[in-house]
């Protein structure tokens, strides 16, 4: 008879395990600390650019606000006061100004070009002189400038009236509808030119100023007087063509041109909007 192995008692063992895993506990803490180092980099990466986006979307609606601000600053001491107030030159600039007609007050084109046929209704009556820059200085040596105005403009059909200022330099339209000095003012003979930005924002300044049709008023009032002008004329130009008007400001009725960029946020091209007086009142 066969005998039988007796059943073995031995506790089975584990495997055998490494000493260290992970590694040796040297190296598991330099990991550690690599970790640390990259996670901390990435969460100063994300607030940065999300206080980079905060910073631009706010910064445009800042500025856009203090423009504002000064703008009914201005009408307001038109209205009340003498009309004048006191900014820095450099300060809340328009996004692209430098690439539209700022400078045109301080250069204002001189050269007579050759009559032209499609425009008889601005063909001058005789032959016009070099308009002369004014000589006021824009600021002082402290890098503040004195905005004046000199009347309002207001047009029912863009919701529009805003303040007038005398000159049509950078910092003049930052806060105002700039009048180009060379120009002829309210009510006068020839062709009175008013620039205005084409704000990004829907409404501010001559934004909307696309929207104007023909025989739609235009209304200037200065201290005394309200003038009535009535739209018969819109223009979308290139910005040599302006120029070359603008050397057309003679003329033997009181006329109005409103200039702006066009299109929105490409100027690519300038409006020109055209008026005729048709009426003038007494204020007061």
């Amino acid at each position: 008879m066969t005998e039988r192995p007796e059943p073995t008692t031995e506790t089975p063992q584990p495997p055998a395990q490494r000493p260290f895993p992970f590694g040796p506990p040297r190296f598991r803490g330099r990991r550690k600390r690599q970790r640390t180092v990259w996670t901390t980099l990435l969460d100063v990466l994300i607030i940065a650019i999300f206080l980079t986006g905060i910073y631009l979307v706010a910064k445009p609606a800042f500025v856009h606000w203090q423009q504002d601000r000064l703008t009914k600053q201005l009408d307001e001491m038109w209205q009340e006061g003498d009309g004048t107030i006191v900014i820095d030159e450099d300060a809340w600039q328009v996004e692209g100004e430098e690439l539209e007609y700022v400078q045109l007050e301080d250069n204002p084109p001189v050269t007579q070009p050759p009559p032209s046929d499609n425009l008889p209704s601005l063909r001058p009556t005789r032959t016009p002189t070099a308009p002369t820059p004014t000589t006021e200085p824009t600021s002082s040596t402290d890098g503040k400038i004195t905005i004046k105005a000199i009347g309002q403009i207001e047009i029912d059909r863009i919701d529009l009236k805003m303040p007038i200022a005398e000159r049509s330099t950078a910092p003049h339209l930052r806060v105002a509808i700039g009048h180009y000095s060379p120009s002829p003012t309210f009510g006068e003979n020839g062709l009175t030119v008013l620039l205005g930005h084409r704000m990004y924002t829907y409404g501010r300044h001559f934004n909307r100023l696309g929207e104007v049709k023909t025989g739609d008023p235009i209304i200037i009032s200065d201290k005394t007087t309200r003038y009535t002008y009535q739209v018969d004329q819109i223009d979308i130009v290139e910005p040599a063509e302006m120029l070359r008007r603008l050397t057309q400001l003679q003329g033997d009725s009181p006329r109005l041109m409103l200039v702006t960029c066009h299109p929105v946020r490409v100027a690519s091209h300038r409006m020109l909007v055209y008026a005729e007086l048709i009426e003038t009142e007494p204020i007061g």
